[in-house]
């Protein structure tokens, strides 16, 4: 049974050794601690960026803050974001030129981030990032 073992762990090192590790690789845009203004790359001139503060409840929750917009249901930011894409829209801003920007606090809960991200995927908006906190 040793001779097996050996040949399969030599199998497994050519392979490993052989394989291509250098993919494709995927980054979200973001902020960097300290840094407040997005990264030069992935914004061009003329680019509006749409900032979304998100603060933490006592009871667990989020609080959302996009300019006007101050809400605690994903469903509800969806619909306001989505109102103000057609706003931009109509002042003749297309949606490829708006960065969202979502700043988490630092006690925010994941899910509460996550839930942000897909509102504002619901309301269509192409370019999403995220900014770090301390």
């Amino acid at each position: 049974m040793t001779p097996l073992v050996d040949v399969v762990m030599v199998i497994l090192i050519f392979l490993m050794l052989a394989g291509s590790f250098g993919g494709a690789t995927h980054f979200l845009v973001a902020r960097t601690a300290g840094n407040f203004s997005v990264a030069p790359a992935s914004r061009k001139a003329g680019d509006f960026v749409l900032d979304i503060g998100l603060r933490p409840t006592n009871d667990g929750g989020f609080v959302a803050t996009a300019g006007k917009i101050t809400t605690s249901d994903s469903d509800v930011l969806s619909k306001e974001l989505a109102v103000q894409l057609a706003a931009f829209h109509n002042a003749g801003t297309e949606p490829g030129q708006i960065q969202v920007v979502i700043h988490p606090a630092r006690n925010v809960k994941y899910k509460n981030v996550i839930a942000v991200y897909q509102a504002a995927m619901r309301a269509k908006y192409e370019k999403i990032a995220f900014a770090t906190t301390k």
